[in-house]
């Protein structure tokens, strides 16, 4: 069975709070290293001051958004095959064979929702209209998100459960 769009908003809320937690803990750290990094250049005052306030708010951009591709990346194509939002909703990530994709796939899957951002959000809308539940992102990387315990129940040979017919 396929992972319908209230079950995915669910997943992606917990994710978004998860990701929201990793970054101000992350920014945390950063700020201190930060601050640590200006002593000496707002002690002398020197014309770089200017320079490492950029350099550290670029850095500090790419820090988050490098975290948020590695969490997913890492995560759909994990043993899990799941971001954490999608274990507490009980879904998973699986390629046309129901198995588990590879990290470059999920890759190619994470960096594809920004098409769906740009449809001003049609494309993970989407996942409500499908015949198997696919967002825009899914189609292009050619990924389902599924019942974990349906998959499983597939994978054991147990009962009528085809993942791909439901």
């Amino acid at each position: 069975m396929y992972s319908g769009f209230w079950k995915r908003l669910c997943a992606y809320i917990i994710d978004g709070i998860i990701l929201y937690v990793a970054s101000v803990i992350l920014g945390s750290v950063f700020t201190m290293f930060e601050y640590l990094l200006m002593i000496p250049f707002a002690l002398n005052l020197t014309q770089f001051t200017d320079s490492i306030v950029w350099v550290t708010l670029g850095f500090r951009g790419l820090l988050i958004v490098v975290t948020g591709w590695l969490y997913y990346a890492f995560m759909e194509s994990s043993k899990w095959k799941a971001t954490l939002g999608k274990l507490a909703t009980g879904s998973v990530v699986v390629d046309e064979r129901n198995e588990r994709i590879s990290f470059a796939r999920a890759s190619g899957r994470y960096w594809s929702k920004l098409i769906s951002v740009c449809t001003l959000y049609v494309g993970f809308i989407m996942a409500g209209f499908t015949q198997k539940k696919q967002a825009l992102h899914d189609m292009i990387a050619k990924t389902y998100v599924v019942d974990k315990n349906v998959l499983e129940l597939q994978a054991n040979g147990y009962g009528n459960a085809d993942v791909t017919q439901i």
